[in-house]
Formats: structure tokens, C-alpha cells, sequence
């Protein structure tokens, strides 16, 4: 079977719909590389993740908003 691992940021690698977060880039690179001959599940085991979480059928790796945060005003841009 042949997966689909995309690479979303250096330390982030999307393989079908879940995103699989890594404290450094090493770490995405050896996953990744992984990926090559292993499977998720052994490459899930052998490399040591931060966090994972599914992605949206609809979510685009190329959206410029993707896990964007956007913060409430504060107040008034008056100076003091």
C-alpha cells in the first residue's frame, strides 16, 4: 500500500489525514525517512512524537491561515 506523507513544515509531517508533530527536525526527517520501507505504525513507535491530531478532509497544507490563531482586540489603539 502505498501512503501519502507530506512534509507541512520541518518539524510536522502529514501522512494521509493526520498530522504527526515532532520536537525537531531531525526527528520529522528520521519518521519521514521511515516511512519509506516501515509502516505508520512502526514508524509511529520508533520515532519519539510531541503530538498528533487528524486534519480536516478540507484543510489545505498550502492555506496561509492553516493552525493560525487570531487573537480578540485589546482595547483601543490610543497612546498614552
Amino acid at each position: 500500500m502505498t501512503l501519502t506523507a507530506i512534509r507541512t513544515s520541518d518539524t510536522q509531517v502529514q501522512v494521509e489525514q493526520t498530522a504527526y508533530t515532532f520536537a525537531n527536525k531531525e526527528d520529522a526527517d528520521a519518521f519521514q525517512q521511515c516511512l519509506v520501507n516501515g509502516t505508520v505504525g512502526s514508524c509511529h513507535h520508533d520515532h519519539l512524537l510531541v503530538s498528533m491530531r487528524p486534519v480536516r478532509a478540507d484543510e489545505r497544507v498550502d492555506d496561509p491561515n492553516r493552525d493560525s490563531t487570531i487573537s480578540p482586540s485589546l482595547g483601543s489603539d490610543t497612546a498614552m
